[in-house]
């Protein structure tokens, strides 16, 4: 009887690890009540399911691609759950083609104002100084961010590649020198197809 058991058990908790986390792609809407803003995100699973895969496998951090349209805007990237600071660029490699989502490409939502007031700087020491440290505030922010993405006809281009591929897509981050991450890995289909559709993600050749 113990045999069997020690056999059964870890068959039982993958089963229900597998039942209860989805890697189908689905569209979730988000709304700020601060700002207003609302976003609609395609991911693949849900929350609850990723949630409870982290749990159960007692991985705490980890990073998923995701294509969002923000209040009219395209964003494609990698995102960190829970929303901690990426160390890093993202490279996503779709067939042949490498794409590297930097800092400088990912928008910025919401920080702190204090430090980007620099009235009183420019008075005292120069528009050029005050330009350069908000130029420095503003990067500092940009790497805190818990994802990377690109916007606009950047997100376009990298998302039409990966609709049209039908082999695995992988992504990494990347640090100076070093990877700072295993890669990580996807394969699209209809359901992501229609979950862009669901946002409103309008592409060039994308069947309605």
């Amino acid at each position: 009887m113990t045999k069997p058991t020690k056999t059964i058990l870890p068959l039982l908790a993958l089963g229900t690890l597998t039942a209860c986390v989805s890697t189908s792609w689905n569209a979730t809407n988000h709304y700020d009540d601060f700002t207003d803003i609302k976003s609609c995100r395609v991911e693949q699973g849900t929350q609850a399911g990723r949630d409870f895969a982290r749990g159960f496998t007692g991985i705490y951090f980890t990073q998923q691609f995701y294509a969002e349209n923000h209040n009219g805007e395209i964003r494609v990237g990698v995102r960190t759950e829970p929303p901690l600071p990426i160390g890093g660029d993202i490279q996503i490699k779709v067939g042949a083609r490498l794409y590297t989502l930097t800092s400088q490409d990912t928008p910025i939502d919401v920080a702190p104002t204090g430090f980007t007031n620099t009235d009183a700087m420019e008075k005292t020491m120069g528009k050029e100084y005050a330009d350069s440290i908000k130029a420095m505030t503003k990067n500092i922010q940009q790497l805190s961010s818990p994802y990377r993405a690109y916007t606009g006809k950047k997100a376009e281009a990298l998302l039409r590649d990966i609709t049209d591929t039908s082999g695995e897509i992988k992504f990494r981050v990347i640090g100076v020198n070093s990877v700072t991450s295993g890669t990580g890995a996807f394969t699209v289909g209809e359901d992501f197809k229609r979950a862009l559709q669901a946002c409103n993600i309008k592409l060039q050749g994308l069947s309605e």
